[in-house]
């Protein structure tokens, strides 16, 4: 009977696999305790990488209230991008239903302002919770959410007693009527406003990127006084910036 020793050379076959595999072990856990090389980005990097990725996309397009009319200007042989193109409007597509289930089409067949759909679709492609910023697509929604203090991320100011930094979210009234309505930060009630991730700082100046800005996904320049506040202009009355916090 050579069959107890045939299943004695398997067993002893399979314990010196399993002796192996233990020998081997600490080798595996060296390699996996390797020290990346780079350094991780957080949120708040990640919320300027993509909005300069959206702006690169729009083809670079600055907005200039400087003119009569305010208009946007491109770089050279650069694709302009408009919400009404194709490759352009599935972007925006793509902002607004990360922030809502509501129809981007409204009753007269427009295209709804989808500003505030870009800032949560940046904040939430970053990272950010929604505990930290709620999905709407209005800018009052988060706006109020902030002021509450219901944000660990994000904190309000008064546009005059607080000088932005990349990665915070400037905000102003937009329509003739409300803005003639409200006055400061402590007057801020429910309507139309515009908001701009800042992207860059120099002395003097912002960069800020915003949709809808001119149909496109645009950067403007914001002016800064000496002490790096915002200054406010007729084009954008600029009354809340909102910090975000690493």
């Amino acid at each position: 009977m050579r069959l107890p020793y045939i299943i004695l050379g398997i067993i002893l076959v399979l314990a010196d696999c399993a002796v192996q595999k233990q020998e081997q072990a600490p080798a595996i856990m060296a390699v996996a305790d390797i020290t990346p090389s780079f350094v991780i980005p957080g949120i708040k990097e990640r919320m300027l990488y993509l909005a300069r990725q959206e702006w690169e996309l729009f083809g670079r397009p600055e907005a200039n209230y400087n003119l009569p009319s305010p208009a946007l200007t491109y770089p050279s042989k650069a694709t302009e991008g408009h919400e009404t193109l194709p490759p352009f409007f599935s972007r925006i597509f793509m902002y607004w239903y990360a922030a809502t289930d509501l129809p981007i089409i409204g009753y007269l067949g427009e295209l709804r302002p989808w500003s505030g759909a870009f800032i949560v679709w940046l904040g939430r492609s970053a990272g950010v919770s929604e505990s930290d910023l709620p999905s709407t697509v209005l800018h009052w929604d988060y706006i109020q959410y902030v002021m509450a203090g219901d944000s660990k991320r994000f904190i309000s100011h008064p546009i005059g007693s607080y000088a932005p930094r990349p990665g915070d979210i400037i905000c102003a009234p937009r329509g003739e009527v409300f803005i003639q309505s409200i006055h400061n930060y402590n007057n801020l009630k429910r309507g139309a406003y515009h908001c701009d991730l800042v992207v860059a700082k120099r002395p003097g100046e912002l960069d800020v990127i915003g949709g809808n800005v001119l149909d496109a996904v645009s950067l403007a320049h914001i002016k800064l006084d000496s002490a790096g506040r915002v200054r406010s202009t007729k084009a954008r009355p600029w009354l809340l910036a909102i910090e975000q916090r690493n």
